[in-house]
């Protein structure tokens, strides 16, 4: 048994490292315990190590994009976007503003994040790597019991950032779900968020690969249009992938196994009905002789034209001046509306982040303590918090974390 620490951080994610800085910064006893053998793996392989930071987006923007957003306002307001930049600009990372409001580093490089964040982790806190967190009690005293394999700890506080459930590879095996169970909370349901779907489609051979822009894609759910989102999505060879369909999963993750659901695809959402009729007759007067494959590659990408003249039920070699009206209806409603059956989603360890988690009824919006267990803190992907990519679900984690780190032992900032 060591000496009695002020505050114990259980995950050394982007969380757990800013709780560790805040906290020593205040000139407590920190110490800091992470999974693996280094710290920030998972950030490190976030935005397909890019590392979407943060977003542009002001406060009321950022909680209206999250599932229980309320409970983050107060986080955000006491360190929102713009401190986090500045954070990171005076560790030597300055961050550039991309299109969708998202911040990168500027390098474009994720771990140039994750390095500067643990060197200033250093200053302030003692790192332990390879610990894994064995079991974790409150003693008659009201010190807590941190058990590992080999080594004990004794903690005035312990703040728990250990991820959900997606990625495990990086240490994110929901340990701490486990933990504020063991206390009382509830963990509501989890399910994967922002994870590629998986379609049934006889074409996703042919389609594989084949990047969509500016497109709308819904979700179907038992012949109702239940969410829809606009942008970019990408065919995979198991079915489809991208910012678009990685917003649109969480809906499909929780409904999946009690409906019928389709992904509806809008290839023309900039066009309304009658635009897209005079076009099509400008183009079959235009292919009068050609076949309707020739004309279509005036407007779909190669990849998708045989899967939609397979769904508009028209042969291939028929000619452009043998459509008749009923075909050239179909034709229109095909490009507003093509559909692919969803099988399901991919594991939640491909997620990128986990939906469900500590219920947010049970921890102090301000100071991320628990409501149950006085000294318990909870921060990041833990909480039952998720919000579509572009960097609100990295900005929560950091403000999360801060107001962690700098409430443990009663600070007041």
């Amino acid at each position: 048994m060591q000496d009695v620490l002020d505050v114990l951080i259980i995950g050394a994610g982007p969380a757990g490292m800013m709780a560790a800085v805040q906290s020593g910064k205040s000139g407590l006893k920190t110490v800091i315990l992470e999974k693996k053998s280094r710290l920030g793996i998972k950030l490190s392989i976030t935005g397909k190590g890019r590392c979407n930071i943060t977003n542009s987006a002001d406060i009321k923007e950022f909680a209206a994009c999250f599932r229980n957003g309320k409970f983050l306002y107060s986080s955000l307001q006491n360190f929102p976007n713009t401190e986090l930049i500045t954070f990171f600009e005076n560790l030597g990372v300055p961050c550039a503003l991309e299109r969708g409001g998202r911040y990168f580093p500027s390098s474009g490089k994720a771990q140039d994040i994750v390095d500067a964040l643990t060197k200033e982790v250093k200053k302030y806190a003692k790192i332990i790597t390879s610990f894994e967190v064995v079991n974790v009690t409150k003693e008659s005293g009201g010190l807590f019991l941190v058990q590992g394999k080999d080594l004990s700890f004794s903690a005035k506080n312990v703040i728990v950032a250990s991820g959900g459930l997606s990625y495990p590879s990086t240490g994110s095996t929901g340990d701490g779900y486990k933990i504020a169970k063991s206390f009382g909370h509830t963990v509501n349901r989890l399910s994967a968020a922002l994870v590629p779907v998986i379609l049934e489609s006889r074409y996703l051979n042919e389609l594989k690969g084949l990047k969509l822009k500016n497109v709308e894609v819904s979700v179907i759910d038992n012949d109702k249009f239940i969410a829809k989102e606009f942008g970019e999505a990408e065919f995979t060879v198991f079915g489809a992938d991208g910012p678009v369909i990685l917003t649109l999963s969480a809906v499909i993750s929780e409904k999946i196994n009690h409906s019928k659901m389709y992904l509806s695809f809008n290839l023309k959402p900039a066009l309304s009905k009658e635009q897209l009729n005079n076009r099509i007759l400008k183009e079959l007067d235009t292919f009068g002789h050609n076949t309707i494959k020739e004309m279509l590659k005036e407007m779909l990408p190669l990849q998708l034209i045989k899967p939609f003249i397979n769904f508009c039920g028209i042969t291939t070699d028929k000619k452009c001046s043998q459509i008749n009206k009923n075909e050239r209806e179909k034709m229109i409603q095909s490009f507003f509306d093509i559909r692919f059956a969803v099988k399901g989603v991919k594991d939640i360890k491909e997620a990128i982040v986990t939906r469900g988690g500590v219920n947010t009824d049970e921890i102090n919006q301000k100071t991320m303590e628990s409501k149950l267990v006085k000294g318990l803190f909870f921060c990041g992907e833990v909480i039952d918090i998720d919000a579509p990519t572009g960097g609100f679900n990295l900005q929560a984690a950091f403000s999360t974390g801060y107001a962690a780190g700098s409430r443990a032992g009663g600070n007041k900032k």
